[in-house]
């Protein structure tokens, strides 16, 4: 890894860190209202009105929420899939969110159900993905981990359009001119971003 490369790492890290903190920060009561309000969001975004397969996540505790979302797509006839961690760096695997979950690695829980293998995503109407910063240009921060930014990628080289959201809380949707999400060759964008008080589309 060049010098550049290093400074981006070290300036994405620092980044996390302050992000994970504010989070870890906050209210359990406001992070159950704000899930209810960011299902609200996402459901009377456009994209969302004639989806009939969604992708999206089971959201850590810090998160925003995607429990009640994934509830409401469920009762509207609506098969959601959810991501099935691969044990390296690679293109996600994936399941129907049938509601049971089981441990899977980092922590995060993840359905048990059948594999469906990585092209499963291109078969989505909307890819919700989680973040912990977007910019208005749509850059996203992720984790680290390098998982979503592989199979968006696939996604893209297949030139599948799927519209992809980032799920964010209010203050991690900055403006890409003055406070622009630091980005590699690697980092993939998002097409619009939802919070608990809006939807934001990314401008083509």
């Amino acid at each position: 890894m060049g010098e550049a490369g290093t400074s981006l790492a070290t300036e994405k890290a620092e980044l996390r860190r302050q992000v994970r903190r504010r989070r870890a920060a906050r209210p359990e009561s406001l992070r159950a209202a704000e899930a209810v309000r960011l299902r609200d969001v996402v459901l009377a975004s456009p994209v969302l009105h004639r989806a009939r397969a969604v992708a999206c996540y089971v959201s850590l505790a810090t998160e925003p929420g995607t429990g009640p979302l994934r509830t409401a797509l469920a009762a509207a006839g609506v098969r959601v899939l959810l991501p099935v961690v691969p044990d390296v760096s690679a293109p996600l695997d994936w399941a129907v969110d049938d509601g049971r979950l089981g441990p899977g690695p980092l922590g995060i829980a993840q359905p048990t159900g059948p594999r469906l293998g990585p092209a499963a995503a291109g078969d989505v109407d909307v890819f919700l993905v989680p973040a912990l910063l977007v910019d208005t240009d749509g850059h996203r921060l992720g984790q680290g981990g390098g998982y979503y930014d592989a199979t968006l990628a696939v996604l893209h080289e297949r030139g599948a359009g799927v519209p992809v959201v980032a799920l964010v809380h209010d203050d991690e949707l900055t403006d890409a001119v003055r406070t622009p999400v630091p980005t590699g060759p690697l980092d993939r964008p998002v097409t619009a971003v939802a919070t608990p008080s809006r939807w934001v589309d990314v401008p083509r």
